[in-house]
């Protein structure tokens, strides 16, 4: 299916505000803490939730930048400006020794964004991951027979808005927005994260639909009777 501009937008932004309401989470005042690196999705990410929320007194978005050594402070700043969101940049917390993290985000930053949640009393954390980051996350959990997303309710809610919407979707509609930069994809932990990558990369791009599928069937797992 093939989408006009105008259109792309309406559909990736449909798609955000109907994870938001099915989370349940925002009948009444809250403050959500957004993590911006600078790039794509959390750029999407920030002015999606501008977007929508733009009309609630009773909804303050902040942002937070988990310094990794990056190089785009300079474009995460840029998008809080323009939606006229706080930016507050942290430094990223070694890792204690024994703890390693095999799904997104990583214990360290979890633990950074927590901080800062907590100091800032946001009761939600909001970060950026899409479709294939889900998926990816899923697919490598059940082959190390773990819960995906098990220890992300700690500390408050988490939310991840763009997780139905495809890679190329966010990073289209990001750059119709003229919103953040491109990035080299991470690498990841060790040699089965990066044949796992590849791997569902090329599987979904001969059956389209199948981070979708992976996706579904894990919230099927979660929510066994249709509850949330």
């Amino acid at each position: 299916m093939y989408l006009c501009r105008e259109h792309l937008q309406e559909d990736v932004q449909r798609k955000a505000r109907e994870y938001l309401r099915q989370t349940g989470l925002f009948a009444g005042g809250r403050r959500i803490l957004i993590e911006l690196d600078g790039g794509r999705n959390s750029s999407a990410l920030a002015y999606m939730l501008s977007n929508i929320f733009h009309r609630r007194r009773d909804i303050d978005l902040q942002a937070v930048v988990i310094d990794e050594g990056m190089s785009r402070f300079k474009e995460a700043v840029s998008v809080a400006e323009r939606l006229e969101i706080s930016l507050q940049h942290r430094k990223m917390p070694p890792a204690p020794e024994g703890k390693a993290s095999s799904t997104s985000p990583s214990f360290c930053k979890r633990e950074a964004l927590l901080s800062a949640a907590q100091e800032n009393d946001a009761g939600i954390i909001a970060t950026g991951e899409d479709l294939d980051d889900v998926a990816l996350e899923i697919f490598l959990a059940y082959l190390q027979g773990e819960c995906p997303g098990e220890a992300a309710e700690v500390g408050g809610h988490w939310i991840r808005p763009l997780q139905r919407i495809p890679k190329r979707e966010v990073r289209l509609y990001a750059k119709i927005l003229d919103l953040g930069s491109d990035c080299i994809p991470p690498s990841l932990p060790n040699q089965l994260h990066e044949q796992a990558r590849r791997q569902l990369f090329e599987f979904d791009s001969r059956h389209p639909g199948t981070n979708y599928s992976l996706l579904k069937g894990w919230e099927r797992l979660l929510t066994p009777k249709g509850g949330r």
